[in-house]
């Protein structure tokens, strides 16, 4: 690293950080300089140990607060060149087996270079008495120690940081900032966290040219998923994918020749005029055929009089009574391979789901304690599986664990390992992207019915694809469309007010309070005071802050963003505040509600999951864990793992 010669130096060693984000590497640290003078330095740079020489280049800032400070804007580790210093650094946790008599001996033996003497010839060790095994372990170590800090350094320089930084040591190892001066565009599709605009930015500093092929062909697979990611879309036309693309790549050329590319490289589908990124492109495809493929069962059709005969006996069996549209959709799953039914919220869904499976288990002589055999009922999130499973009192699973995700990622079932059930209902259909589409269908037996469930107006899927949307436009399957409000939801003002929002016909007149919805009309500035009056006021009620309140906002930043309520409940009701991790902006205590934010196949845990923090331990080198209770399972978080979680007293 080459030190930038107006600026300042300073030499020293780090003998405590007051603060150190593990995010982006800010810190705040006390630097005992050569000559014993204590310093406080800032700036961006990665935790060490305080055995060590470092050599800090920057410069005097005055702190209105704090006073004199040294801004660190280079940073690299110097030579040991005390003898006590070396003693520590040998004899730290660094090395394990090694003590200060051991490393004492190594320094008196071989001197103030006694690293580098170990590092050109391992076997100088045993002149100090080491024996083979205890020679080659600490020569690993010290391998790893030099690479590994010289590596998080050289990515440092690239302004890498923090838990990116450590994310691509995890995926590369020691080769990690050699691979990101040679091809930063690699990164994209391998390490969580760096896109386009990151990668281009590592290009800039290590000065590869702009018009490099490999950032051209980055560019249009990024055009091509960010406009899919925005518009719900598996595919971009040319004129989006080539403007798109000139937005940030500020160069013009003739996209051409890299397209071709692309599609020689099997990365890129065109197809009549339309590019898709190839696993999108074949998923849909993927898609498309097993719908036909389940439409073709040659089983014959049940006569109506049968299903209304059994649709009669549940409904005095359980006491209920169907509507006609109600009747509609089961007597349709039960008579087709594929249906879908949807609908706003009210209009009874899940009384159709519940109906269906006791209808169809009625027809095939199924009994109740059978019904898990042959039935199986599955939901993209955590929050949704467990609705259905209060709701039916029924085994309800999400996708992800309905399809055996391992701890690879990789699914148990797939087409060569089917699911053995004969119904298969998928709820909250709206928010299943074309991958997850693709791989469930796929494990789906070709003479199984499938029912999909959900509202098109509701929460669409965070990836490429509106599946359910797709799927009712295409004609390609039976539609159940459910436009009447279910009678005992029809007295609902929120049903009322939701379904009025949904056909666009919402006006002053229905903001309006009612015995389960209540409208006030505030200023801006009265908000924050309402929100917590409201809150108090559930909690002296008896309902609980975790369980049954939940605060719903549209943004995260502002004045009364997510963000910043979760800040102000946590601040009010966790009375508890040692013992506390800090990630980012966030600080975690025991008894926090969170939200898992991302599926974790390791965890068994997925995207929307609301749980608890549990538990923090702190290992002895001051490394945090936190724990989550989810329904009941403590699911352990490390520091690296935190972009998992954020607070859930409010979300969107």
């Amino acid at each position: 690293m080459t030190l930038i010669p107006e600026h300042q130096k300073l030499k020293g060693h780090i003998t405590r950080y007051r603060f150190h984000n593990e995010d982006n590497s800010y810190s705040i640290a006390t630097l005992k300089t050569e000559d014993d003078r204590k310093v406080t330095i800032v700036g961006y740079f990665p935790k060490v140990t305080s055995d060590l020489l470092y050599e800090l280049e920057g410069n005097w800032i005055e702190h209105p607060t704090y006073g004199e400070q040294f801004e660190v804007l280079a940073f690299r580790r110097a030579k040991v060149a005390s003898f006590q210093g070396l003693v520590n650094y040998l004899s730290s946790d660094y090395f394990p087996g090694i003590g200060p008599k051991t490393a004492e001996k190594i320094v008196n033996h071989l001197g103030d270079d006694a690293i580098e003497k170990i590092l050109e010839d391992k076997m100088v060790l045993r002149e100090v008495g080491l024996n083979a095994i205890r020679i080659e372990r600490f020569y690993q170590q010290l391998l790893e120690n030099q690479s590994l800090e010289g590596v998080t350094i050289d990515l440092f320089e690239l302004d890498i940081k923090g838990a990116t930084a450590m994310k691509l040591i995890t995926t590369y190892g020691l080769k990690a900032a050699t691979i990101a001066k040679t091809n930063p565009f690699r990164l994209i599709d391998e390490v969580q966290g760096i896109g386009f605009i990151r990668a281009d930015e590592i290009r800039e500093k290590v000065g590869i040219p702009e018009d490099d092929p490999r950032r051209i062909k980055a560019a249009i697979i990024y055009s091509i998923r960010e406009y899919g990611e925005r518009n719900g879309d598996t595919y971009a036309t040319e004129e989006q994918v080539f403007d798109y693309a000139k937005q940030f790549l500020k160069i013009d050329l003739d996209f051409d020749p890299f397209v071709k590319e692309l599609i020689r490289e099997k990365k890129l589908v065109l197809e009549d005029h339309r590019y898709y990124l190839a696993p999108a492109y074949y998923a849909e495809v993927g898609v498309a055929r097993k719908i036909l493929e389940l439409n073709m069962s040659s089983r014959p059709k049940l006569e109506e009089a049968i299903i209304d005969q059994s649709i009669n006996k549940i409904e005095k069996l359980i006491g209920i009574t169907y509507t006609d549209i109600q009747k509609e959709a089961i007597k349709v799953s039960v008579n087709n391979e594929v249906t879908v039914i949807t609908g706003g919220p009210g209009t009874g869904k899940t009384t159709i789901i519940d109906g269906l499976m006791q209808v169809y288990s009625d027809i095939n002589g199924i009994t109740a304690s059978y019904m898990p055999e042959h039935i199986k009922v599955m939901a993209p999130t955590g929050r949704a599986a467990k609705r259905m499973r209060e709701i039916l009192d029924f085994k309800a699973t999400t996708i992800h664990k309905g399809l055996g995700m391992g701890y690879d990622g990789i699914f148990t079932y797939d087409e060569n390992n089917l699911f053995s059930e004969n119904l298969i209902i998928i709820d909250e259909a709206s928010m299943i992207d074309i991958f997850l589409a693709n791989s469930l269908l796929k494990a789906i037996k070709n003479n199984a019915k499938v029912v999909i469930v959900g509202d098109v107006d509701q929460l669409p899927s965070v990836g490429p694809g509106l599946f359910l949307k797709d799927l009712i436009d295409s004609g390609s399957c039976a539609v159940v469309r459910l436009d009447e409000i279910h009678r005992q939801a029809r007295g609902s003002n929120i049903v009322k007010i939701a379904n009025k929002v949904n056909k666009q016909t919402i006006g002053y007149e229905d903001l309006v309070s009612d015995s389960d919805t209540y409208i006030y009309k505030i200023n801006r500035s009265e908000l924050k005071r309402l929100v917590l009056r409201l809150v108090q006021g559930a909690i002296d009620q008896g309902y609980s802050l975790i369980e049954d309140i939940q605060i719903l906002i549209p943004q995260y930043k502002g004045d009364f963003g997510i963000d910043m309520v979760n800040e102000i409940i946590q601040e009010m009701y966790i009375e508890n505040k040692e013992i506390h991790v800090k990630h980012g902006d966030v600080n975690y205590y025991v008894g926090d509600k969170v939200i898992q934010l991302e599926n974790d196949a390791l965890k068994d845990v997925m995207n929307g999951d609301i749980g608890v923090v549990s538990g923090i331990v702190f290992d002895s080198k001051d490394k945090p864990t936190i724990y989550v209770n989810f329904d009941g399972r403590d699911l352990s978080y490390a520091k690296s793992d935190l972009d998992q979680i954020n607070l859930a007293y409010a979300i969107s």
